[in-house]
């Protein structure tokens, strides 16, 4: 089974006083439960997975409460990307560079989907195509979000 490292970041809406849920998370977290082994991959400094379905409890139906204990936590101790391994994708908003680096140098870049639902609300929507298709082994390489170049690389990333 293919593995999905998921940013909890990208599952959660914040403003000044509140934490919502995304736009399209819960059904994202139905479709990414159903189909692959779940992995939170959170910053090194996320504390306890714990902490990370208590502040998604709240604002998901019910039947997807006990399901959040199978997502396991992937610990890191500088980049995210250190332990993923295997047959893989990636959920994430914003990368560090080192990050992106580390994804091109072991020929994985296409495996990390953008999504910043704080930007683009439909982008979990998205994702669930992305990964419908790579699921399905379509030949053809994960299509970005519309307003994504997909031969660029994220302004912050200074390709040498």
């Amino acid at each position: 089974m293919k593995r999905l490292y998921v940013d909890v970041g990208v599952l959660l809406s914040k403003t000044a006083n509140t934490i919502a849920l995304a736009p399209h998370a819960s059904e994202f977290l139905t479709f990414a439960l159903k189909r692959f082994d779940c992995h939170w991959c959170s910053a090194p400094t996320m504390l306890d997975p714990q902490l990370i379905v208590e502040l998604l409890r709240p604002h998901l139906p019910d039947p997807l409460h006990e399901r959040l204990q199978a997502i396991r936590h992937t610990p890191a101790s500088t980049l995210k990307t250190e332990n993923m391994s295997g047959d893989f994708y990636w959920i994430d908003d914003s990368p560090l560079a080192a990050e992106v680096t580390d994804l091109c140098r072991r020929g994985a870049l296409d495996r990390w989907i953008e999504v910043n639902p704080r930007i683009r609300p439909d982008d979990l929507l998205e994702a669930i195509n992305e990964l419908t298709r790579a699921l399905a082994r379509d030949p053809s390489p994960p299509r970005p979000p519309a307003n994504r170049h997909p031969t660029r690389f994220p302004q912050w990333f200074a390709h040498n």
